[in-house]
């Protein structure tokens, strides 16, 4: 019996919480972004076995391969910001759909250039508690993203 007492009394992680949690981890992981730079946030997030669909090639799988393709790869003065405009979670998963900005130069360097998009990001929560992305993928859009709820 007291064992069933104590038992009830826990607090489970309740999905709301979770969702809250997946939520806060994208947002923390777009102000790395903003702060560090897109290279630095995008492995600093990234599960060991990340899966990074990559335009008109094939994915980059696995954090170290997602290092090195960073490493050929730079993103130069490109700036990203998103925001997740919905978000699920249950047990160790989760997902975030957002909107993007992204601002780059022209070649002259005279102008900004910004293109918008939304993303999906797949998490999954690790066993210290702390959300990596798994999946992240995205396509360009004609201007901000709006979702109806």
């Amino acid at each position: 019996m007291a064992t069933t007492i104590v038992l009830s009394c826990q607090s489970p992680n309740t999905d709301a919480e979770r969702k809250e949690e997946v939520l806060e981890a994208d947002r923390k992981f777009n102000q790395m972004a903003s702060e560090k730079g897109i290279a630095e946030a995008f492995i600093y997030y990234a599960d060991e076995k990340v899966i990074k669909p990559t335009p008109g090639k094939q994915p980059v799988v696995g954090k170290f391969a997602l290092m090195d393709w960073y490493e050929k790869n730079p993103p130069g003065d490109e700036k990203l910001t998103w925001e997740p405009l919905r978000a699920e979670a249950s047990g160790n998963l989760g997902y975030t759909f957002g909107g993007y900005e992204l601002h780059t130069k022209t070649p002259d360097g005279l102008r900004d250039t910004v293109l918008y998009g939304n993303y999906v990001s797949v998490w999954k929560r690790k066993s210290d508690g702390n959300w990596r992305y798994v999946v992240d993928t995205g396509n360009a859009t004609d201007g901000p993203v709006l979702l109806k709820k």
